[in-house]
């Protein structure tokens, strides 16, 4: 082959590569998730009524909960479904007529903690919570909070599994 095709089809390659390799990152950057998980851990013992590790004070008692799932995409768009969320002490149920979100981001600044408003709950722990929040950038660490009118949280994700 001459010296010249080579040129064009090394030329060519090297482009197709760049391409190729700028779709994903893109993609990556503008559109997709930021958090997504499939289960929720309830406040329970040491936690109750102080603050954790992303400056977010605990409930006042113990909670359960059923089931929990959700995500926040790039764009800071969030849905969260909560099953079950109640205080074991008050027989299994929920006293807080609204629940909330708290997406908490590890940023070069610190920790800034986003809240949303509150979305109506049932009585047995139930909630759609469907909103959008004013992400931080970069939002590393990304952590979900189920929190009630005051702020004080409730339930909080858990990592995605890979089953």
């Amino acid at each position: 082959m001459s010296r010249p095709w080579r040129f064009v089809l090394t030329a060519a390659g090297a482009l197709l590569l760049a391409a190729a390799g700028a779709v994903p990152a893109g993609a990556h950057d503008g559109g997709g998730s930021l958090l997504e998980f499939d289960s929720m851990t309830a406040i329970t013992g040491a936690a109750v009524g102080v603050a954790n590790d992303r400056q977010i004070i605990g409930g006042k008692l113990p909670w359960a909960i059923r089931s929990g799932t959700g995500s926040v995409d790039r764009q800071g768009e969030v849905e969260v479904q909560v099953r079950g969320l109640v205080i074991p002490k008050l027989g299994n149920t929920n006293p807080s007529p609204t629940f909330g979100v708290t997406l908490s981001c590890m940023t070069p600044d610190g920790i800034v903690n986003r809240t949303s408003a509150q979305f109506p709950a049932t009585a047995s722990g139930d909630a759609d919570i469907e909103t959008t929040i004013a992400l931080p950038h970069p939002c590393k660490s990304p952590e979900l909070f189920v929190v009630g009118a005051a702020g004080q949280w409730f339930a909080m994700s858990n990592l995605q599994s890979d089953d």
